[in-house]
Order: structure tokens, then C-alpha cells, then sequence
């Protein structure tokens, strides 16, 4: 179901609409693992053999689907990195379930995607980087404006650090020249945007931010 399709659902309310509504946009829930069966805990039962339980527990025709098992790995990986979705689940076979522990036998790899971005202004340190910045910000060129990415304030090193500080004191201070407002705007300080870098990140918010981002490097190679 689409996030579109899902909100029409969520916007009826008559009987009538409703009942329209389920047969138009039906709603599935799907089921990957199966902790309890007939009242007994089946935790430490191998992954596949839950899966099989699961399987036969769930009704045909019924709301409820068992998530497919991709055995192509790799290929897998690369499809959701294509279609720029987080990432994938890969688990053993032969594992148990651990309620509330990290196992690995079960990882979440994440797929990581790359950006270029102009260097727009930072947040003023505290602690350690009180004389420099504590986060850049970050935007990209869109038609005449500038769309803001949001901040990047991990992935430094001591030279790197030192090295964009050192640029970024060779800046001139603007007005912010973004329209969004960040909830930091008062302690930040922005500049022209003339120094370009490259992040990596997990995925794009819904508003266009970029998620978890890691700063990678500076990029002089390149202007906006």
C-alpha cells in the first residue's frame, strides 16, 4: 500500500466509504518471525523451523502474509541500494531468537549513499571544539535557490577537522541563504556557499533532509 493510499483509507468515515476503501486499498500485514506457538515459546527454535510454523499458522486469503526469504544475498543488497532504500536483514538459518540482545546472527546492513553538497555555514562549538564548529550545514543548488540538506557533525578527523576550520575562517559570513530555518539558527553561523564536500548518508527524510550523515571529505574539485 502507498503512503497515498494509506492516507485515503485513514480519511473515510462512513460505513460506506470505509468498507469502499478496504476492498480499493486493502492493507497487509506481513509476519517474518514467530516467537510463541500454541501458548509455548519456540524462541530457540531454529529460524527456519519458526518460519515453517509461521507458515502454516497463517490462513490463505486472510490479511497476513509470511515475508520472503531472498537467498541472493548480494543481488538482493544491490536492488534496495538501487531503489535507495535503507538496507537489508541478513540472519542464519539456524538462529534463535534473543528478545532485547544484539546476535550476529541476525545484522542489519545498511546501504550508504553519497553526496555532493556545498557547505553553507556551521553551528558554533562547545566542549572540545568550542573555538570552531560543532556541525556544518549543508545545501545543494536547486534551480536558482539553495535547498538545505541539513547538518553533518560526524565522520572528522583531527587534520580534517582542522582543515575545514582553517578554510571555513577564509569565508566570508552572510545572511542565512536558505529559506528553512533550522532550530540552531541562532548559534550559527553561515557563510558563502563556496566550499563543496562529500557525505554519506542512509536515506532522505520526507522534507529532503539527509539521514544519518557521515562527512567524508572536502571536494576543491568542484563549485556549486
Amino acid at each position: 500500500m502507498t503512503e497515498k493510499s494509506s492516507a485515503s483509507r485513514r480519511q473515510q468515515n462512513t460505513e460506506g466509504g470505509i468498507e469502499r476503501a478496504k476492498a480499493k486499498y486493502a492493507a497487509v500485514c506481513y509476519l517474518f518471525d514467530c516467537l510463541y506457538l500454541d501458548g509455548r515459546a519456540i524462541v530457540n527454535e531454529p529460524l527456519t523451523r519458526r518460519r515453517e510454523w509461521l507458515q502454516d499458522a497463517v490462513k490463505k486469503d486472510s490479511a497476513y502474509r509470511v515475508s520472503e526469504i531472498i537467498e541472493d544475498g548480494a543481488a538482493f543488497f544491490e536492488a534496495v541500494k538501487e531503489m535507495g532504500l535503507e538496507g537489508i536483514m541478513a540472519k542464519q538459518r539456524n538462529s534463535a531468537y534473543l528478545p532485547g540482545k544484539r546476535s550476529e546472527s541476525w545484522l542489519k546492513i545498511k546501504t550508504r549513499q553519497t553526496r555532493e553538497c556545498a557547505i553553507i555555514g556551521y553551528t558554533r562549538g562547545r566542549g572540545d571544539r568550542e573555538k570552531s564548529f560543532g556541525a556544518l550545514h549543508l545545501a545543494e543548488a536547486g534551480g536558482d535557490e539553495l535547498k538545505y540538506l541539513g547538518k553533518v557533525g560526524t565522520g572528522f578527523d583531527e587534520p580534517l577537522f582542522k582543515a575545514i576550520s582553517a578554510e571555513l575562517e577564509k569565508l566570508t559570513t552572510i545572511k542565512r541563504p536558505v529559506k528553512e530555518k533550522p532550530l540552531d539558527d541562532a548559534r550559527s553561523v553561515w557563510v558563502e556557499p563556496k566550499l563543496m564536500c562529500e557525505v554519506q548518508f542512509a536515506s532522505l527524510t520526507k522534507d529532503g533532509m539527509l539521514r544519518e550523515p557521515v562527512f567524508v571529505r572536502l571536494r576543491p574539485d568542484l563549485t556549486i
